[in-house]
């Protein structure tokens, strides 16, 4: 007879056991698999977050270099004379030299001799101005909360959109079903700053657009912080800001100031044109072709022109000699800008516009540039980091070290 023999206990307990610790080994090692992959991340992240304040640096470096060179603005240039004539901005200097604070080799090059210190290698990372431009030279919208300038912003927002090579875009619908004619537009920029609830042409409440969209918000019936805050306005779509966007803005005075004024902004230009000519009834402002041929051929000239009204004016009646003009300022053959708006017409040929010198007047101002819109971006590595800000030339700073000198920043976003 043939006997099974039973498994004795102890086998089957050092079975069990063998399974606990393949199974315990099994979970250490997931564990540990765990926290290095979490270490490397952790790794990663700190080098990136390394990389974005280097970045960061940069960038603040940047700004702090073109708060320097502001301020030889406000103290050298803004106060001589003869640079001033000649429209010699530090809008124009600055951002070419940036770059060579940054860079060694660069700088070596430009200066002639040995720039030890002056900046790293360029691999290491750099900075870059990427706007840096007098913000007076547009609209200021924050007019609309001074009741006692609503008519001239009234009127330079209507100018700005009277050309009528415009009539389609002021009748296409809008996201609301609904269209905004020219004087409805300006009403709606104007009601979502301004103090009331009331829209301007005194029917429903202002805000009831903005409580219908799918995100609803109010209006703001205050000073708009940034120029960003232009985009919730109704009417203000990606067509709307390409075509005058550049013409807009929420700092500065309530008159343009001629020398801030971009020189291929022809649109804004073209709006002073039509809004301070002798005759409305003028054949150029009422043609979009010649209209336009006027305003890029005078634009180019404005940085030169624009410390005296009356050669201004004599610029925008004979196109052809104001060119003569330039070249004897800059120095340039006529022939060489006897086409400043590059469109193929000789500057002699442009028909011009008489100006009202006191409808001018009322419109525009000169003397020293006050506000600058700066983008600053600093690169490194792995890593951007861009500073946006406005400088103000006369505020009084608040900063901790700076308490009490002139000139501040009043606006400022990191990204």
């Amino acid at each position: 007879m043939m006997h099974i023999r039973p498994v004795s206990g102890s086998k089957g307990q050092r079975g069990v056991a063998l399974l606990v610790v393949v199974f315990g080994l099994s979970l250490i090692a997931l564990l540990i698999n765990i926290f290095i992959y979490q270490s490397k991340i952790n790794r990663k992240s700190a080098a990136s977050e390394g990389e974005r304040m280097r970045a960061r640096y940069y960038a603040f470096s940047t700004l702090e270099i073109t708060r320097l060179f502001l301020r030889v603005q406000a103290k050298f240039i803004d106060n001589n004379a003869m640079i001033q004539n000649m429209g010699i901005d530090m809008s124009q200097i600055v951002p070419m030299m940036i770059p060579m604070f940054f860079d060694e080799t660069l700088a070596e090059k430009l200066l002639g001799g040995e720039a030890r210190g002056l900046g790293e290698l360029p691999e290491k990372g750099t900075g870059v101005l990427e706007i840096y431009r007098p913000e007076e030279g547009r609209i200021n919208l924050n007019c609309a909360f001074n009741s006692t300038q609503l008519e001239r912003l009234n009127n330079l927002l209507l100018g700005l959109f009277l050309d009528r090579r415009y009539d389609e875009l002021f009748g296409r619908i809008q996201d609301d079903g609904q269209m905004l004619d020219r004087q409805q537009q300006v009403g709606s920029l104007v009601d979502f700053i301004d103090f009331d609830q009331s829209m301007t042409s005194g029917a429903d409440d202002e805000d009831s657009y903005y409580k219908n969209l799918e995100e609803p918000y109010l209006s703001k019936n205050n000073l708009l912080d940034s120029v960003n805050d232009i985009r919730l306005i109704r009417g203000v779509d990606d067509i709307f800001w390409a075509n005058f966007g550049s013409s807009l803005s929420v700092y500065g005075g309530c008159q343009i100031h001629l020398c801030a004024m971009d020189p291929n902004n022809w649109q804004l230009l073209a709006a002073l044109i039509i809004l301070t000519a002798s005759s409305p009834e003028d054949p150029v402002i009422t043609d979009p072709v010649k209209l336009k041929l006027l305003a890029t051929t005078v634009a180019p000239q404005v940085p030169v022109l624009c410390k005296d009204l009356q050669s201004f004016i004599g610029a925008v009646a004979q196109p052809g000699t104001a060119s003569s003009l330039v070249s004897a300022v800059v120095g340039t053959d006529i022939e060489d800008s006897g086409d400043l708006g590059q469109d193929g017409i000789a500057d002699a040929q442009v028909q011009g516009v008489e100006l009202d010198s006191a409808k001018l007047q009322t419109l525009v101002v000169g003397g020293s540039k006050r506000y600058y819109r700066i983008r600053a971006v600093g690169l490194s590595d792995q890593a951007m980091f861009s500073i946006e800000s406005v400088w103000d030339q006369l505020s009084v700073s608040t900063q901790p070290g700076k308490e009490g000198s002139q000139g501040a920043y009043i606006y400022w976003k990191e990204d």
